[in-house]
């Protein structure tokens, strides 16, 4: 069995720390998603209660009883909109913190990569140059065996 050279298992296992990190800001991605989808559909119900309360308000009117339900409502709905508004910023934080460790993983791939190419570069430079020597000497030989005959 041939004994894995240390670059490449080093390569190796910065490409399985960038595929970690890649699932990882995909999930924190798809949160962010779905928070600011809510956020959204939270939005939504507020500004229809406030229609709703303007056009009962408008229209045949309402009891006062009805009146301090739908406000003390759209309140309560108000603050909840406010808290998840900080659970998308949250989400936004965690998203970019995951995109700079995915930017670091993959640097520090491209790195280990570059590192082996230019190996592996310098070891063919190595082995063109000795095949070349190898080939001078045996042009040598046979010149010096032609003369000698």
């Amino acid at each position: 069995m041939k004994v894995k050279n240390p670059m490449a298992m080093l390569r190796d296992m910065a490409e399985e720390k960038l595929t970690e990190t890649t699932r990882a800001l995909g999930s924190v991605q798809q949160s962010l998603q779905q928070a600011v989808k809510q956020h959204e559909q939270l939005k939504g119900y507020e500004q229809e209660y406030q229609r709703s309360l303007r056009q009962g308000m408008m229209g045949k009117g309402m009891s006062v009883a009805d009146l301090v339900n739908h406000q003390a409502f759209i309140v309560s709905l108000n603050q909840v909109v406010k808290q998840h508004e900080n659970h998308v910023n949250s989400c936004e934080h965690a998203v970019s913190k995951t995109k700079a460790n995915w930017m670091h993983d993959k640097r520090k791939l491209n790195a280990f990569e570059t590192l082996i190419v230019r190996r592996e570069s310098a070891q063919a430079l190595v082995e063109s140059r000795q095949e070349q020597k190898l080939m001078d000497e045996f042009a040598q030989r046979a010149g010096q065996k032609r003369e000698r005959l």
